[in-house]
């Protein structure tokens, strides 16, 4: 009943109810409490979250489908320093989230250093549409802003618990991942759990866990690795051979047919073979290279398209490290059996 430590069971939670302290005991205790989790590094010491940008939202009032180049679409700006997103919220409202990387000073909204930023910097590079209802929005000074946080997911046997969502695994939010992963999550939890006939043998249900986490990685992971890899993408680097393989992206995404579908289905969770997402990568960086070679491979354009694809690579290995090799590429089964989380 006492507090957990390290090396413990965990046997249920206590909390304060009318500041009133009540126990719940549990033979396994689900842990998601989100972004700003206290209970993380408590249950895994390992786990590390890093911030590579902040998303400032400001809500523009009007018809969507007057405002958004396409209607019933979310739109990415390809701006400089970072994509800026636009999506409608209701049939009122549209969201706009200007990403600030980790490298630019996050300008002050009290100072008004914020206005100025996304008026000077930001307007001039949004569709013609947009600019106006943007302004009028910077106008009323309504802007929140939130971290955005990666953390790739660091398995740990803690008897008694496990971890959820994004208390346990994080990617940064440009592709809307983080709900289909944690639904995933859950379906996976559930299919896994399901055999047990009950939850008193402990042995059981630290087996199930670990079933989890090796069942849960094909469609996490993928999309993890997709959406930290196309927002470095998206970045704009001030390479001209990045920036080269940021228009290939957009290109390659415009020829349609399974150049479109593919990205598409990994993008919602639909394929979650990672071996799709690398295919797809660097079909890509092939894509730009090959838009290089045209008219005619200079030494130039090879030196560029060399640097297009050493450029892709770094990019992709370390985030592909990151996650786990093993967790990414070995089939799930293999690995249950083997005991690997």
């Amino acid at each position: 009943g006492g507090e957990w430590k390290e090396g413990e069971t965990v046997g249920g939670v206590a909390a304060a109810v009318d500041e009133v302290e009540h126990k719940f005991f549990a033979p396994l205790t689900v842990v998601c409490d989100g972004h700003f989790s206290s209970f993380r590094k408590k249950l895994n010491s390992s786990a590390n979250a890093v911030s590579p940008s902040t998303f400032v939202g400001i809500i523009l009032n009007g018809d969507p489908n007057e405002m958004l180049p396409r209607p019933n679409h979310g739109h990415v700006v390809l701006g400089d320093p970072s994509p800026v997103l636009f999506y409608p919220i209701s049939s009122k409202e549209v969201r706009c989230l200007v990403d600030i990387p980790a490298h630019v000073k996050m300008p002050s909204v009290a100072s008004g250093a914020m206005a100025e930023y996304v008026l000077t910097k930001i307007v001039p590079q949004v569709p013609e549409k947009l600019r106006e209802p943007l302004r009028k929005a910077v106008a009323e000074g309504q802007f929140k802003s939130m971290q955005n946080k990666t953390m790739p997911a660091a398995p740990n046997r803690t008897p008694g618990a496990v971890l959820l969502g994004d208390a346990f695994n994080m990617r940064h939010p440009l592709t809307g991942g983080g709900m289909t992963v944690a639904f995933s999550d859950v379906v996976t939890m559930k299919s896994m759990l399901s055999p047990l006939p009950h939850f008193d043998d402990a042995a059981a249900v630290n087996s199930r866990v670990d079933a989890f986490y090796a069942h849960r990685t094909a469609p996490a992971l993928t999309i993890n690795t997709l959406a930290n890899a196309l927002y470095k993408v998206f970045c704009a680097s001030g390479d001209s051979s990045m920036e080269e393989m940021r228009l290939a992206c957009f290109e390659y995404l415009r020829l349609g047919g399974s150049m479109a579908a593919g990205p598409i289905a990994l993008l919602g969770g639909l394929e979650t073979n990672p071996f799709t997402l690398v295919a797809h990568f660097f079909s890509v960086a092939m894509f730009g290279v090959g838009r290089l070679m045209v008219p005619l491979p200079t030494p130039a354009r090879l030196c560029k398209a060399f640097n297009l694809l050493s450029g892709a690579v770094r990019i992709i290995v370390p985030i592909v490290t990151g996650e786990g090799l093993v967790r990414m590429f070995v089939p799930s089964k293999v690995r249950e059996r083997w005991g690997y989380v």
